[in-house]
């Protein structure tokens, strides 16, 4: 998955693949509508700076990320929340 000029899209990715990766891709679960799904993200060298500076002074493991790309080579890259999609099943009727 590419990000185009002018898109913003919200994943999950792991510091792991982040700290390992100069540019090229990583696995990172996008979030679609609430929906998880996971994509093989193309990331460039200052995508990757821009990711690192997230999880640069804390230790956690995985990161919910917003990711705008505005121009050519710059992105905007900022922690988010995710609201997760679930169907109700079973539902009884209270009398």
């Amino acid at each position: 998955m590419k990000i185009e000029v002018g898109q913003r899209f919200d994943f999950e990715v792991d510091r792991e693949d982040v700290e390992s990766t100069e540019s090229g891709s990583i696995i990172a679960t996008w979030y679609h509508m609430g929906n998880p799904i996971y994509v093989e993200l193309s990331v460039s060298k200052t995508m990757i700076q821009e990711i690192r500076k997230l999880f640069k002074n804390n230790r956690n493991k995985t990161a919910l990320i917003s990711i705008a790309r505005i121009s050519k080579s710059k992105y905007v890259v900022n922690p988010t929340v995710v609201l997760l999609n679930r169907q109700l099943r079973d539902v009884k009727q209270i009398k």
